[in-house]
């Protein structure tokens, strides 16, 4: 990028970040100080804990120190046409972003962000699918005023106050009450919780009154008549408790994650409000969307309830390229989304093609070799070798299942793929945005005459490309012609 300004930048104040990323960044570090209290002590030997204490203090103020010297040194200027970065304390680094390159500028709101009035601006532009600007403590009015300047050079919005009149009209395509987020969070059963609880026990469970958690301390001191009982109503009471923490985590995680969600229609794209510690507002510009992911659940998909995601060269925090649009929503709810994306919703699961019938016998030998060279591996304990023998027929039913919920289906102009027994997705795919299509064969599917496709789009996690597992192989040839033809 260019590091020239513009004739008339020159004259653009320069900023520093708000002062309360010093104050923010002293309490984040609080937790690394206790935690480090004990390590400290144990390398600086027998000192006591005054001085160890004294020793993660001076910790402490040399990292903030550093803090003070990045902030002093960081730097930025709004022009009419780039934003100027400046940084680093000894080897200093400029960075220029012109407007017309940036894609997507997104605010988030950490729970201290929040109590400090402070917010996070991402800069994004079409180089790279990461934050390529990222202003990490700016007032909420500073952070309003660049994503206002930024946007009003990109649309041509005259006035401040023309766009607030226009952010202030757009429709609303999806949100979510708390009735719904309860609903979700029961769905979204999680036992992430237990993780936290173990962790715990292991620390601390040697100070907590154990006995008194165990059933046979009260039934057995009532005589050995119902000592009996005790490993029964233990296990009862364990897994009432698993459930309802389960259920908690869900509606806890749910409410954190999607509290306030709100998607509207925007000049440029949708734009997504959501948290309740953590608040992000994120634009998701349509030209850049390159595929709709509806997905559901094997319990959802009864309520009929799914999620709509949206594949995009943008980022979306640690979601990656994959942006929520809706997390939890009935079909008809989705229609509107659909109709702003210019995609059609995904058809019955009818009208989808099936696969090769050989994807169940290719998944049976498969799945059978594995499970033979492990239970052979394990043939020394018996106990663990019974239990992957007792995985057979699990493997059995699971393929017959895999090869009835895979499917797809091409008009034309747009493709459609749907897979998943427990968690069914079907991927919405313009076929203009087909970047590659490679048919790829196993040493199985060459000796059953059928083939994978993988599909290349901008954007897709590269861990996990589009395919269309076990096609006949001149399907598969086919296919990939009929996609790549422009």
């Amino acid at each position: 990028m260019s590091d020239a300004l513009a004739p008339n930048e020159e004259a653009a104040p320069v900023r520093r970040l708000h002062p309360a990323s010093l104050a923010i960044g002293a309490i984040e570090r609080l937790p690394s100080l206790v935690l480090g209290l004990p390590a400290v002590a144990y390398f600086a030997g027998d000192v006591g804990i005054g001085v160890a204490i004294l020793l993660a203090i001076a910790g402490l103020a040399i990292s903030i120190g550093i803090a003070f010297l990045h902030w002093l040194r960081f730097s930025y200027q709004l022009g009419d046409a780039q934003l100027v970065i400046e940084s680093g304390i000894m080897s200093r680094n400029r960075r220029s972003i012109p407007f017309d390159r940036i894609q997507d500028v997104s605010l988030e709101q950490t729970l201290l962000a929040r109590i400090f009035g402070v917010s996070i601006v991402r800069i994004e532009t079409g180089s790279s699918g990461s934050d390529e600007g990222k202003l990490e403590c700016v007032s909420r009015d500073e952070a309003d005023r660049l994503r206002d300047v930024i946007r009003r050079h990109r649309s041509g919005a005259v006035s401040a106050e023309a766009a607030e009149a226009e952010e202030a009209a757009a429709p609303i395509l999806f949100s979510m009450n708390p009735d719904r987020l309860l609903t979700a969070g029961l769905f979204n059963f999680s036992l992430v919780f237990l993780a936290v609880i173990g962790v715990g026990w292991q620390y601390f469970g040697t100070y907590l009154p154990g006995r008194y958690l165990d059933p046979e301390y009260f039934i057995g001191r009532w005589g050995d008549m119902l000592a009996g009982f005790a490993t029964l109503f233990a296990a009862t009471v364990a897994l009432a408790a698993l459930l309802v923490v389960g259920m908690v985590t869900g509606i806890v995680r749910t409410f954190l994650r999607d509290y306030g969600f709100e998607l509207t229609r925007t000049e440029t794209g949708l734009r997504r409000i959501r948290g309740l510690l953590t608040r992000t507002d994120v634009v998701m510009p349509l030209r850049r969307v390159q595929a709709a992911i509806v997905s559901t659940g094997i319990v959802r998909r009864r309520f009929g309830w799914e999620a709509l995601s949206l594949q995009s060269l943008g980022t979306d925090g640690d979601a990656g390229t994959s942006h929520v649009a809706a997390p939890f929503a009935r079909r008809l709810e989705l229609l509107p989304i659909f109709g702003e994306l210019a995609l059609p919703e995904p058809p019955a699961a009818e009208a989808f093609t099936r696969v090769s019938r050989h994807m169940v016998t290719r998944s049976w030998i498969e799945d059978g070799v594995s499970l033979a060279v492990t239970v052979v591996a394990l043939s020394w304990v018996w106990a663990a070798a019974i239990w992957f023998i007792l995985l057979v027929p699990v493997a059995l039913v699971g393929a017959i299942f895999q090869y009835r919920a895979h499917g797809w289906r091409f008009d034309g102009e747009f493709l459609f793929v749907r897979r998943g027994v427990w968690k069914p997705r079907t991927l919405v795919l313009r076929r203009e945005k087909v970047q590659s299509a490679t048919v790829v064969r196993t040493p199985l599917q060459s000796l059953f005459g059928t083939a994978t496709l993988v599909i290349g789009t901008a954007g897709a996690p590269l861990a996990s490309p589009l395919k269309i597992v076990d096609l006949e192989l001149p399907e598969a040839q086919a296919l990939m012609d009929r996609l790549l033809l422009r």
